[in-house]
């Protein structure tokens, strides 16, 4: 029973550190999504204009 226990406390020890190191990881990456997500709206309204200007050139042509 108490190899058992033991075992079973290396599990939940393995799992509390898995845990943790994926905490740390997802607050590391959190930034960088962040960051990108802006990127991703900057070039959305980049093409947006992009966009625009160039109906406007081809409403131009006769």
């Amino acid at each position: 029973m108490q190899e058992e226990l033991n075992l079973l406390e290396e599990k939940l020890n393995s799992l509390v550190k898995k845990t943790n190191a994926l905490k740390l990881e997802n607050d590391s990456v959190k930034p960088q999504l962040y960051d990108a997500k802006e990127e991703i709206r900057n070039l959305k309204a980049k093409i947006a204009e992009a966009t625009v200007k160039i109906e406007n050139l081809l409403a131009q042509i006769p």
